[in-house]
């Protein structure tokens, strides 16, 4: 890259990054507000992504799929000042429903000159359970409003009849409804930048400029990859045994050849009657996050890096899920994808990763109703801990590659939720041994304040565990369990659906990482 891209690159990563910023702090979800459970990225006129906030690459990398359903069904030159675009479709594009992303055209005169988009973890969306993250879900039907590409607003707000089908599907619609306007806010503030970088270089200038962003992005692949000294490597992992469902396996076969880097997922099992298979965004965020990973942090951060990969996905199989899959709990799923490539990624380029991560994390939604009737929810992330590496140990309470959620302060949950968080500690002893040790997960104790607390727990690693690198140990695997007020104690599966009544505690634990090297 050139001075002139590079400064061009990071003024625009700027605006993306205030999107983000602004998201989170005109939000009204504790989830988005404090846990970070959002994305913004700017994309060319065209469709290619032309800069990104630093956010969950699991949500990241759903955007370019996103943006490409979005102006296939409103293709750009048919759209106008002010217009927004809302969709949730994991199967055209998406993650999971609570996710819904928002595009908005960005005009310097009467021509498009990017898109913003953003995408943010919503409250609930309707579906058989409240939060709209069933855990015993066995198809998409049973997970909430399900919503392809939608015209849903002019004049940068959403419009009457977008906010009456957000009325009539979610439980907490005005939560739903406040954080749709934090996002169509992001996307405004990423227009008034867009248009001072316009005005200063000329539309055609600006246009020009973009397309040589990408090209460089692209010629920073072809160059690394150049340098690999392996052009072929396999990947494995999987997730917990699920009774009566069969396996959950990912299998990858990395290959690179002429510039192009190749990930095939073949030998994958095929999807699954629960909630855990991913959409083909999910391999796409871990591959792109892995290849970002491999670049460095002075590549250029753009759409030109996708240009070179190529994804083999098998279809209907869990990392691939297909109609009427259902697909809420994917995000363990990515995890295992994610830890397939980057053991591949090891042995392409043995020149220093660590061990693996904990390869899950909690999401946790609490509901229920105020003694006025009153409805409240509420959603939190909980991590795990990070891998050693070859000079450090890995990092405790941690959310580690793909993820990337902050954890939730307990004033922040105990203020919309009738919930005391009793114990928010680092869970020690749990980070595999070695000369450097993985991190420790985390424990973190919830207790009931009334009757009636519906609880949707989505969990990994209670089975099986990453294996640690060079000598280093595995992690010890997660937990949950239910105290009863009487002292009676319930083991929970990884993946749970329980109420809480007055004095009842949820008591959650989450998985290290892996040790590497063997101890000394």
């Amino acid at each position: 890259m050139t001075p002139q891209q590079r400064n061009l690159q990071l003024r625009l990563d700027g605006l993306a990054q205030t999107m983000q910023e602004t998201l989170m702090r005109t939000s009204v979800s504790p989830v988005v507000r404090e846990g970070a459970d959002c994305a913004s990225a700017l994309f060319t006129h065209d469709g290619e992504l032309l800069a990104m906030s630093n956010a969950i690459p699991l949500l990241l990398g759903a955007l370019p799929g996103i943006v490409t359903a979005v102006t296939a069904a409103f293709p750009v030159d048919t759209m106008a000042k002010g217009d927004l675009f809302l969709t949730n479709d994991p199967f055209g594009g998406g993650t999971h429903l609570p996710d819904i992303a928002l595009l908005m055209p960005v005009f310097d005169g009467d021509r498009v000159i990017a898109l913003a988009t953003s995408l943010l973890h919503h409250q609930d969306i309707g579906g058989m359970r409240a939060g709209s993250v069933p855990p015993d879900a066995t198809e998409i039907y049973q997970e909430g409003l399900r919503l392809p590409p939608i015209h849903a607003g002019t004049g940068g707000r959403l419009t009457a009849a977008t906010t009456a089908l957000i009325r009539a599907a979610s439980r907490v619609p005005d939560v739903v409804l406040g954080d749709l306007d934090a996002q169509a806010a992001a996307g405004r503030q990423a227009a008034r930048g867009l248009q001072r970088i316009a005005a200063e270089m000329g539309t055609d200038g600006f246009l020009d400029a973009v397309a040589g962003l990408l090209d460089a992005g692209e010629a920073a692949v072809v160059t690394r990859l150049a340098a690999l000294p392996v052009t072929h490597a396999t990947g494995a992992d999987g997730l917990d045994p699920n009774p009566g469902h069969g396996p959950a396996e990912v299998h990858l076969s990395l290959t690179v050849a002429k510039g192009r880097l190749h990930a095939d997922f073949t030998g994958s099992s095929p999807q699954v009657k629960a909630p855990i298979n991913c959409v083909a965004s999910g391999p796409l965020s871990a591959v792109f996050y892995a290849l970002l990973t491999l670049l460095g942090p002075d590549a250029p951060r753009n759409g030109g890096i996708l240009r070179r990969l190529d994804l083999t996905l098998p279809h209907a199989s869990v990392v691939n899920a297909a109609l009427p899959a259902a697909v809420n709990a994917r995000t363990n799923m990515v995890r295992s994808i994610t830890s397939a490539v980057l053991q591949a990624l090891g042995q392409l380029a043995p020149d220093g990763l660590p061990a693996a991560n904990c390869g899950m994390a909690y999401v946790i939604a609490f509901s229920g109703r105020h003694p006025d009737g009153a409805p409240f929810l509420a959603t939190e992330i909980v991590a795990g801990g990070a891998g050693g590496g070859p000079d450090r140990p890995g990092a405790p309470g941690i959310s580690t590659d793909v993820g990337n959620a902050r954890n939730t302060p307990a004033e922040a949950l105990e203020a919309v939720l009738p919930v005391r968080l009793v114990r928010a500690e680092r869970r020690r002893g749990s980070g595999g041994a070695g000369k450097y040790p993985g991190g420790d997960g985390i424990l973190r104790d919830y207790q009931a304040l009334a009757d009636g607390i519906s609880v949707s727990i989505r969990g990994e690693r209670f089975a099986r565990v990453p294996d640690g690198a060079f000598g280093g140990g595995a992690p010890r695997p997660a937990a949950a369990r239910v105290v009863r007020a009487n002292g009676s104690v319930e083991e929970l599966p990884a993946r749970s659906a329980v109420v809480l009544n007055t004095g009842d505690r949820l008591e959650v634990e989450s998985a290290g990482g892996a040790g590497y090297g063997a101890a000394d």
